[in-house]
């Protein structure tokens, strides 16, 4: 299955990983892999991961406090943010009706 990412997916996940690059060298880059490993389980297994709107799914990374949320386009996955989960909630809820 393939991804795509929405422009402000692709703003959330360059400005986390500069935000961790920041803090430990190489750790933005690990942010980065991780990113990568919770969109193979996504494309692996799109529906596996927790509904949070009619349309919108969450899967949690495993090591940092961030998520994919993403819908479901035909057969491709559609990451709509890389979502800080420590930020506000209505965030989320912003997103969700912007896509």
């Amino acid at each position: 299955m393939n991804y795509r990412l929405l422009s402000v997916a692709e703003e959330d996940l360059a400005d986390a990983a500069r935000y961790y690059e920041r803090q430990s060298k190489g750790l933005g880059t690990e942010f980065l892999d991780e990113f990568e490993a919770a969109i193979r389980r996504v494309c692996q297994f799109p529906d596996g991961w927790r509904a949070i709107s009619e349309r919108h799914r969450r899967c949690p990374f495993r090591r940092f406090p961030f998520a994919v949320l993403y819908t479901m386009e035909d057969r491709t996955v559609v990451v709509s943010g890389v979502m800080d989960l420590r930020i506000d909630p209505g965030r989320q809820r912003s997103r969700m009706r912007d896509t």
